[in-house]
């Protein structure tokens, strides 16, 4: 799976309270602030209630006090000096392996480079903490003395440390889990203490849910028979309906990620069954996002399967384009359907036809470029297995006649590119397509030399 960047807050204390020393400490502390909740005099103050939330949330923060992200490990075990390490052991989790030290109460994640990565707290000093502290917060702002503005920020530190948990849990690879929390994180919004609606967690809820389904569709490999088989693919579709729910509550608030919304609730529909919710959710998302990929394969392959008519792609595309006939990126796209198709001749037709369109888009004449290398490495992979003379050295003539095809869009491409990312991926392809014809004439070697300089200066 692609790597998901969530940007993660790090909670600070937000109030002079006395950490607890021990869990023991944690527990009594809110024994005693239970106590004040019972006693009629204080029970209808706020200050009682925010008591109560801050010692739900030091017992939260107890197993996992001084531990930050990108911390050295030497240094970890220096600040957990009064811990002892139990064991250690290695997990590969969403991201990568990591070297892990498992604690009492808590397994530390560390990178190939030694530095903290993420953390599991295995045993909570109580379970559900940051749900009692919600709740608690939330009967304070009902209450005598309530500042709502004064309760924005603790409510905030809350959301934080969820949403940093079910970080934690993508990148343990436990997605169901990372969904709930998600969506637990999305729920410190939307209340009357901070009333904003926190789309992104929401979406995430989702997303998480549908790549469990995605997780546990894997097993159908190791189904011995009929029974296992539905019962992998009962398992599926709860991971499928709830990202089917959580997705559609995004669409709905209007928040669309780009179109990954769409074509995430659609390949969701899809592995449900539900082949026209599928092709409707991505006819919507193709009319706002026509250069979404997810959105766009999802389309092709679904009309290629369903053997529907391919022309209803290209009405959508025909339809946009009226309304915006000086949007290239449109054409690029008409472009790419017609590459995805087999149909090269009218790529490289709309490829022209995007950047005649905007001179400065240059994403169609370096697609041009990437359709003829690409079709050369094809022909190039045939050759390598076919044993008759005549026929490799045919399709060596093809890889040969591609790969000069491609060197002029490159070539335009290439100066007209303004950032140097770009600059340089182009240059790659320029010179490989050079290095294979140096020995031809020295103005290919001179070209080979332009652009093998160019990367080497350019490179990270």
């Amino acid at each position: 799976m692609k790597k998901i960047l969530f940007m993660l807050a790090i909670a600070m204390p937000l109030f002079a309270v006395a950490q607890p020393k021990n869990p023991d400490e944690a527990l009594k502390a809110i024994d005693k602030a239970l106590v004040d909740t019972q006693n009629p005099k204080k029970n209808t103050k706020a200050a009682t209630w925010i008591k109560l939330a801050e010692a739900y949330v030091n017992a939260y923060d107890y197993p996992s006090r001084n531990l930050l992200p990108n911390t050295p490990q030497m240094e970890v075990k220096m600040f957990l000096k009064d811990q002892q390490i139990l064991s250690t052991e290695t997990y590969t989790g969403a991201e990568g392996t990591y070297n892990v030290d498992v604690y009492a109460d808590k397994k530390l994640y560390y990178n190939n480079k030694g530095l903290l990565e993420f953390y599991i707290v295995t045993k909570p000093v109580l379970e559900n903490a940051l749900d009692k502290a919600i709740d608690a917060y939330l009967t304070a702002a009902k209450s005598e003395g309530a500042k709502l503005d004064k309760l924005v920020a603790p409510m905030n530190s809350i959301h934080d440390k969820l949403n940093t948990e079910a970080f934690n849990m993508y990148l343990f690879g436990d997605y169901a889990a990372a969904s709930k929390l998600f969506e637990k994180t999305a729920k410190t919004f939307g209340n009357s203490i901070n009333k904003n609606v926190d789309s992104l967690s929401i979406y995430y809820a989702g997303v998480m849910s549908y790549t469990a389904g995605n997780n546990t569709k894997k097993n159908l490999a190791k189904a011995t028979n009929a029974a296992d088989s539905a019962a992998v693919n009962s398992a599926a579709n709860v991971h499928f309906i709830r990202a089917i729910e959580i997705l559609d509550a995004a669409r709905q608030i209007g928040f669309y990620q780009d179109g990954s919304v769409f074509s995430n609730l659609a390949d969701a529909y899809k592995q449900m069954g539900k082949v026209e919710k599928c092709k409707e959710t991505l006819e919507q998302g193709f009319v706002a996002y026509p250069e979404n990929q997810g959105i766009l394969v999802g389309l092709i392959n679904l009309y290629i399967e369903t053997n529907d008519d391919p022309e209803k792609l290209f009405n959508l595309l025909h339809t946009a384009q009226a309304n915006e006939p000086t949007n290239a990126s449109l054409y690029y796209v008409e472009g790419d359907v017609h590459k995805k198709l087999g149909n090269t001749e009218k790529a490289v037709e709309f490829f022209k036809k995007s950047s005649e369109v905007d001179p400065n888009y240059i994403f169609g004449t370096l697609n041009i470029g990437i359709l003829y290398y690409d079709k050369a490495v094809e022909y190039s992979e045939k050759a390598s297995s076919e044993f008759d003379d005549a026929k490799y050295n045919a399709l060596m003539d093809k890889v040969n006649e591609n790969l000069i095809a491609a060197i002029e869009p490159f070539e335009a491409s290439f100066e007209k590119a303004k950032e140097v990312e770009i600059k340089v991926a182009i240059a790659e392809y320029l010179k490989n397509i050079y290095f294979r014809f140096r020995d031809k004439s020295a103005d290919y070697q001179t070209s080979y030399d332009k652009y093998n300089e160019f990367v080497k200066n350019n490179q990270n």
